[in-house]
């Protein structure tokens, strides 16, 4: 019998707000895991070798979603957590930034040309949400956390958070 292994790798993702302090979620699902259902969640992804943070969390906005936004303009992230959960049969034990990019436009088109591997099958729906309507939402949302915490992130909180896991 083989064990069944955990892949630790650290991951960056983005709280997009548009010109009207809407946020940016992806409607998610794992193909490879019908258990799963569907979440709201904030693009990003895994940090590639060599990678910096930076310039993951700028490389992910494009493929996932087509903003562009200038490493050197960012600001440092101010959301650490951890998170365990399989992905495609893998399980992952993830260490996620969490970035705040607030952009001048309002709600900006997605485009989904340039996602990658399972992205495409999985980011299925894309949506500008209103602050408020996320706090006070009942949706599946990835970080679970995501309804309570994201005013203490616009206003520039430290946040760092124990392990979350999702079955």
């Amino acid at each position: 019998m083989v064990a069944n292994l955990m892949v630790e790798r650290n991951a960056v993702r983005a709280a997009v707000l548009d010109g009207g302090r809407r946020l940016l979620l992806l409607h998610t699902r794992d193909l490879g895991n019908a258990a799963f259902g569907q979440s709201w969640e904030l693009p990003g992804g895994g940090i590639e070798p060599g990678e910096t943070p930076y310039e993951a969390v700028v490389r992910e906005l494009r493929e996932e979603v087509g903003i562009h936004v200038e490493g050197a303009n960012l600001k440092p992230p101010t959301w650490r957590r951890n998170v365990a959960y399989t992905y495609r049969g893998e399980r992952r034990l993830q260490h996620e930034l969490i970035f705040l990019i607030q952009l001048d436009e309002l709600a900006p088109p997605i485009l989904t040309t340039q996602r990658v591997g399972f992205e495409r099958e999985d980011h299925f729906e894309s949506r500008w949400w209103e602050i408020e309507e996320v706090s006070a939402n009942r949706e599946r949302f990835y970080p679970r956390s995501l309804p309570t915490v994201i005013e203490r992130l616009i206003e520039g909180d430290q946040i760092n958070e124990d392990l979350e896991v999702w079955d």
